[in-house]
């Protein structure tokens, strides 16, 4: 156990452990950062998986090689997640207050709509900080979980 006194202060983050999950599982390290393959270690992860680290949105989330070293100490919970190479992982949406599956990535607007059964004729809207944000029907949208859509029959006005 260390000590503090004079000659070998403790750092703040050796003090307490920090956490992070890894697929959902929560866990604790004892150090400021952690590699890739201590990650894999810690989440017993196969190297026949592909190993990511969640990234709000709207950005991508991001590959982790087993040399990467990650910040635990950031502001936020950093979240793992591994998946099969070139396995699509699943997620959940909603469209329409119904959950549906689709896979993490890009989808163009049309395939949201039709995952969620919505008339290709109709407006589809996301759920954006609490508001809704229409989309245009060629617009491309990253999928990464419960994010929420709703649509309605186009507003038929003209100026």
């Amino acid at each position: 156990m260390s000590q503090v006194n004079d000659k070998n202060p403790v750092l703040e983050h050796d003090k307490h452990d920090l956490h992070l999950t890894i697929n959902e599982k929560r866990y604790d390290w004892h150090q400021q950062y952690i590699t890739g393959a201590e990650v894999r270690e810690l989440g017993n992860i196969s190297d026949e998986e592909e190993l990511f680290l969640a990234i709000k949105r709207p950005w991508e989330d991001e590959l982790v090689k087993d040399d990467n070293k990650i910040d635990l100490a950031r502001p936020g919970l950093e979240h793992f997640f591994s998946k099969k190479h070139n396995e699509e992982k699943l997620v959940s949406i909603h469209v329409n207050d119904i959950e549906r599956k689709i896979s993490r990535g890009k989808h163009a607007v049309s395939e949201i709509k039709n995952v969620g059964e919505v008339p290709a004729s109709h407006e589809l809207e996301e759920v954006i900080d609490g508001k809704l944000s229409p989309l245009d029907d060629t617009a491309i949208v990253l999928i990464k979980g419960s994010e929420q859509f709703f649509s309605h029959v186009r507003d038929g006005s003209s100026s």
